[in-house]
């Protein structure tokens, strides 16, 4: 017997835009602590984890929607707040004078070949992306870090992007669900 509940956890969890959010929430969830390690820092850590947990859940929970237009706002939340993060690692560089990398660069495609779907390993962590990059430490692995995040949020915020439009151009067609649920009342009155 198939429950809905399951099916909906499988729909969310074959997005790529979902799987790519999950690697960035899991490799920032790491980071960040080190990152901002002091006292002082903790309101900072605190929006960037909050703002890459908000950008996955509000992906699981936008999916699993039915209305079309509480699915497009949950994406919408999503997106902003992935860029919220993008922004603040965006800053970290900046700050830190240190390089952002090309989309094309090799040393992402490394990572991604090694973290992301179809490799599937465990989830991503500061020591693990070290190691993939060639085990540099320091401010180049700063560096090599940061970039990856980055390329992450950027990309999920494409497919992102590109979820919001399907959603836009079916509801443009199709309505939406108080619509359809008017349609259904009316054609069941008309039948008596």
């Amino acid at each position: 017997m198939c429950y809905p509940e399951f099916m909906a956890e499988a729909g969310y969890k074959s997005l790529i835009s979902y799987k790519l959010a999950r690697i960035a929430f899991d490799l920032g969830w790491d980071f960040v602590p080190r990152y901002y390690s002091k006292y002082e820092d903790h309101r900072q850590r605190d929006q960037i984890k909050q703002a890459l947990r908000s950008y996955k859940q509000n992906i699981v929970e936008g999916s699993s929607e039915r209305s079309l237009s509480s699915k497009l706002k949950l994406y919408d939340v999503a997106k902003a707040s992935s860029m919220e993060a993008l922004e603040d690692f965006e800053d970290i560089l900046r700050l830190e004078e240190l390089l952002k990398w090309e989309k094309f660069d090799p040393r992402l495609k490394k990572l991604q070949q090694f973290f992301e779907p179809p490799s599937n390993p465990p989830a991503p962590s500061y020591p693990s992306v070290l190691k993939a990059l060639g085990g540099i430490e320091g401010r180049e692995g700063l560096e090599g870090i940061v970039n990856y995040l980055i390329d992450l949020l950027k990309r999920g915020g494409y497919l992102l992007d590109r979820q919001i439009n399907a959603v836009e151009e079916k509801h443009q067609k199709e309505g939406g669900y108080k619509e359809k649920l008017l349609k259904k009342r009316l054609e069941y009155r008309n039948r008596f």
